[in-house]
């Protein structure tokens, strides 16, 4: 897939004005789930049972995770395939950062736990796709995209801490009151969105790679083609479960942080992001001497490490556990959901780069995030806010230790299927 208005040049690097466009696009793209994926289990949390409306049940803020994770079960690779085949990608782009806007208002309006539900289902059947694009559109414009992708998403967290930063600390210091238990964050996003849609149509003009009337494969038999790869099937393996232990993290620690009254929780998790910045900008350093598998596998043991503090800061009360668990986001992420992408673009040809960004999303956050959010579903309300318990325990120290458990096991798995050792192919 190559872009009609750029020379690439392999051995140079890609022109600044054209990493500016993509930074842009990166970091425009983080902002609208930046506004309020993290302030959603709080607004949940004030509204479960007795409080606030009470619109929503025990275990919902685990189990509408389900909502993001269906989102990455088949939209992601169909969104691959039409943007590989037959859409210019940024029109997509463009599309779907409309119809993303559209649910942010619905979320904004809903007063019942399945009209919400259901607009986290739409939202989360675009955004996905939405991830898989900005991949597709920046490795295909990217000259040295191993040393240039890392340094690309690093504005993806850029976007994120800023978005983080102006509900946690600039709305309350401009109007007075914390809105991260509020339904204000998804207004924020939608009008993100809304942004985007319109920044998306100034990008570079990126594939399609075929014609229509060349007569594209069907996506079923497009899928097969690719995965007739034996090393890319393993590869999906270990991504599902990479994915699986972080569900707990990404939709419980904001609550835990409201819940234990530390303070401005929104702003002190954008921690995390600053860490993500260091991570992202320090790899293509890193992989001078270590291979995108080994960091794969550093990844998820980060992820052991994350929620071990997580539970000794539950069961002590002490806070500079909570600090270092926050400031491991950098591997964590970094490690696994930008190695992971990297990755995937390896098992392919260039024609076929969308559809193969849209299995692995398939594989990460579809299916290893649907496994999570029901594990953490059943974690909630079993250990958390449990029906018929008022008021609810919030054994935040078994939360936490469950969580652990599932991520030693995940690096254990993870590391059978990419074995350095071994001379994986994800370390070639």
């Amino acid at each position: 897939m190559s872009s009609p208005d750029l020379a690439v040049d392999p051995a140079s690097p890609t022109p600044a004005g054209v990493l500016a466009r993509l930074a842009g696009m990166m970091f425009l793209q983080s902002w609208p789930l930046g506004s309020w994926g993290v302030t959603i289990g709080a607004y949940i949390a004030a509204n479960t049972g007795g409080l606030g409306s009470g619109a929503f049940s025990s275990g919902f803020i685990g189990y509408s995770t389900l909502a993001a994770a269906v989102g990455s079960l088949v939209s992601p690779y169909l969104v691959g395939v039409v943007g590989d085949r037959l859409v210019p990608p940024r029109w997509l782009l463009a599309g779907l950062n409309l119809a993303s806007a559209a649910a942010a208002m619905g979320l904004l309006a809903s007063e019942s736990e399945f009209a919400f539900f259901v607009w986290l289902c739409v939202y989360f059947q675009c955004y996905f796709p939405v991830v898989t694009l900005c991949n597709t559109i920046g490795l295909a414009n990217l000259n040295r995209p191993e040393q240039e992708f890392p340094l690309l998403r690093l504005y993806g967290a850029i976007g994120w801490i800023a978005a983080g930063v102006f509900v946690g600390f600039a709305w309350p210091w401009m109007f007075g009151s914390s809105i991260e238990s509020l339904r204000t964050p998804f207004a924020i996003g939608a009008v993100a969105n809304l942004a985007m849609a319109i920044y998306a149509l100034t990008l570079p003009r990126t594939g399609p790679a075929v014609r229509l009337d060349t007569g594209p494969p069907l996506p079923r038999r497009q899928a097969g083609k690719l995965l007739a790869d034996p090393k890319l099937r393993w590869f999906l393996v270990a991504s599902f479960f990479a994915c699986v232990p972080s569900m707990a993290y990404n939709n419980f620690c904001n609550p835990f942080l409201n819940h234990t009254k530390f303070p401005a929780p929104a702003a002190v998790m954008t921690l995390g992001q600053l860490s993500e910045i260091a991570v992202l900008a320090t790899m293509p350093m890193v992989l001078r001497r270590l291979s995108l598998g080994s960091l794969y596998v550093w990844g998820m043991a980060a992820w052991v490490a994350r929620y071990g503090l997580l539970t000794a800061a539950a069961g002590t009360g002490v806070a500079w556990p909570v600090y270092l668990a926050i400031l491991l986001h950098g591997p964590c992420f970094a490690f696994i959901y930008v190695v992971g992408p990297m990755l995937a673009d390896r098992f392919t040809n260039h024609q076929d780069r969308g559809a193969a960004q849209g299995l692995y999303a398939v594989a990460s956050s579809g299916l290893g995030h649907v496994v999570g959010a029901l594990a953490v579903g059943a974690m909630q309300a079993a250990v958390l806010t449990p029906d018929g318990v008022n008021p609810p325990p919030y054994d935040w120290t078994t939360f936490w230790a469950i969580a652990s458990a599932v991520s030693v096991v995940s690096l254990v798995v993870l590391f059978r299927c990419v074995n350095p050792s071994r001379h994986s192919p994800t370390t070639d």
